[in-house]
């Protein structure tokens, strides 16, 4: 465990969230390696559950990123602050890459690292472009992605409601993971200008299993 308090963390997590939870499914095919691990957002439950998903089926914590301004609760800080989530602030290039730093820092020491590729919460059917941060993440450590599924988090906390809906409830599917292609490989190796396009046809090429798992339209390119 990364974390002491972990384990107590995500007993606290698991008792608050399991009313709302109706399992996972594809865990057989997470790796016990580093990984990086990324769904699309939907609700505000997406981050606990994903997290609590995969702290159930691996018996660690997933490192989510996300954003700074929910690790000023107490409670919810401290329980993001025990798995090891990585907080960065909008808008701020430093704050950004200090992010990333300590994401590669974490797939350096073995770990997961849970992430939201579109940043934001899309509650359309055709989600939205990969923001650079996953498919930069997946070239420079070489580690796999993991898509994953949340389905029915839309429908549990809809937007404008302060308490999660009774008897509906939220699971988390799991892919298979998506392996670099030879020239992603060579990442490091390639000028600057195909650099650039080899992160955008990444990224966009996960988006679109994910939407394939959640029963989505891929994104435009």
């Amino acid at each position: 465990m990364a974390w002491k308090s972990f384990p107590l963390a995500a007993g606290i997590l698991s008792a608050a969230a399991l009313p709302f939870y109706a399992g996972s499914t594809g865990a057989a095919a997470l790796p016990s390696g580093p990984c990086l691990v990324a769904a699309h957002h939907a609700g505000f439950l997406d981050g606990p559950l994903l997290a609590m998903a995969y702290a159930r089926a691996m018996l660690r914590p997933l490192h989510m990123i996300a954003y700074r301004e929910p690790f000023g609760n107490w409670l919810m800080g401290w329980i993001l602050r025990s798995g090891g989530a990585i907080p960065f602030q909008r808008g701020n290039r430093d704050s950004q890459e200090r992010m990333l730093v300590a994401a590669l820092g974490w797939l350096a020491a073995g770990e997961a690292v849970g992430i939201f590729p579109e940043a934001h919460i899309n509650r359309t059917h055709r989600l939205n472009s990969p923001r650079p941060g996953l498919a930069l993440l997946a070239l420079e450590s070489g580690v796999p992605v993991i898509p994953a599924a949340i389905t029915g988090s839309e429908e549990t906390l809809p937007l404008g409601a302060s308490w999660p809906r009774p008897g509906r409830r939220i699971r988390v599917v799991f892919g298979q993971p998506i392996p670099l292609m030879p020239k992603e490989t060579r990442y490091r190796l390639l000028p600057a200008d195909e650099r650039r396009i080899v992160i955008v046809n990444l990224g966009f090429r996960i988006m679109t299993v994910i939407a394939r798992l959640a029963g989505k339209e891929p994104p435009e390119e």
